[in-house]
């Protein structure tokens, strides 16, 4: 990586926020956390980030909604998306992150190296 490379992760579950900060940072990138919908969508609407890591089920709205806010947004239309969640991933699922644009859903728990691939796929280009 040349420049670093800064990705939000939004997740209401600290301890697993915190665990997928470190992972993120000790390959290099720059990592921010919101805890919940309102404050990720700020963040993302007011800085600019490479790559954005949603939760599905959180307080003040889930990970859809968010999407649903900022790719109203012209800059934030293509932002890379990469859903990590612990609800179920049906069809109804997969069918809104595709009209949202999303990039990769991981159910919780995840791959590590599969997550990081993903991760680097998008944003290391």
């Amino acid at each position: 990586m040349s420049e670093v490379r800064r990705i939000l992760v939004v997740e209401d579950e600290m301890q697993f926020a915190k665990m997928v900060k470190m992972r993120l940072e000790s390959v290099g990138y720059e990592v921010d956390v919101s805890g919940d919908a309102y404050s990720g969508t700020q963040k993302i609407i007011r800085e600019a980030y490479d790559l954005v890591i949603l939760d599905l089920m959180m307080p003040a709205g889930g990970g859809f909604t968010i999407l649903e806010r900022i790719r109203k947004f012209p800059n934030k239309a293509d932002l890379p998306v990469i859903i990590l969640t612990g609800k179920t991933i049906d069809d109804t699922v997969k069918n809104q992150a595709r009209s949202l644009k999303v990039a990769h859903i991981f159910s919780k728990p995840y791959d590590a190296k599969e997550f990081l691939a993903a991760v680097a796929e998008l944003i290391d280009n």
